[in-house]
């Protein structure tokens, strides 16, 4: 079952997001010291406790075990606001291939869908191949743009899924050039 994440998770999330980032991008950084010092699971329920409406947009998958996370939010630029900016997603690894991450999405999907949004991106890492893969079957596409991750020399690649949203009948037509057209997002994934 998906649900928001409650601050009785706080530890639980901390342990797979800790997992998640040293068994995702150790082999990446081969950066010992980051992945064993610097990310600790103690930190990150300290963060989560201090912070409790980090919470806000975090979906767990739960049942009855914690076994993955999901974090979002609403990415507003240059006055747009259809975008949903998909971070921090873990599946436990002694979990993953069950479809968890999947079912995660899915619920993702479903939120923004309701919040009229009409893409969903990621910053995945150009190494991290698995995670590219997944990202594509399920629908994501690399849109070109890439970058540096900050104060490393791994880059970053953006994932996009466009949302083939359909809107409701007063909020779908849109005045241009005197007719009325139907407005929708461009992909069948």
């Amino acid at each position: 079952m998906i649900r928001k994440a409650q601050k009785k998770d706080i530890s639980r999330l901390a342990e797979i997001e800790v997992f998640g980032k040293r068994v995702a991008y150790r082999p990446i950084f081969q950066d010992d010291n980051g992945s064993f010092n610097e990310i600790q699971v103690g930190n990150i329920i300290e963060e989560y406790r201090q912070n409790p409406e980090r919470l806000a947009h975090i979906r767990v998958y739960d049942d009855g075990i914690v076994k993955g996370i999901l974090n979002w939010k609403d990415y507003c630029e240059n006055g747009r606001t259809d975008e949903i900016e998909l971070f921090c997603f873990y599946v436990e690894p002694f979990f993953k291939g069950q479809g968890i991450g999947r079912e995660l999405l899915r619920n993702l999907f479903d939120e923004a869908e309701r919040r009229h949004k009409k893409r969903i991106y990621a910053w995945v890492l150009k190494e991290n191949a698995s995670a590219r893969r997944f990202y594509e079957r399920n629908g994501f596409a690399a849109d070109g743009r890439e970058g540096l991750v900050e104060g490393t020399t791994a880059f970053h690649m953006c994932y996009v899924r466009e949302l083939d949203v359909l809107w409701p009948e007063s909020e779908s037509r849109q005045k241009q050039g005197g007719e009325f057209q139907e407005e929708r997002s461009g992909a069948n994934v």
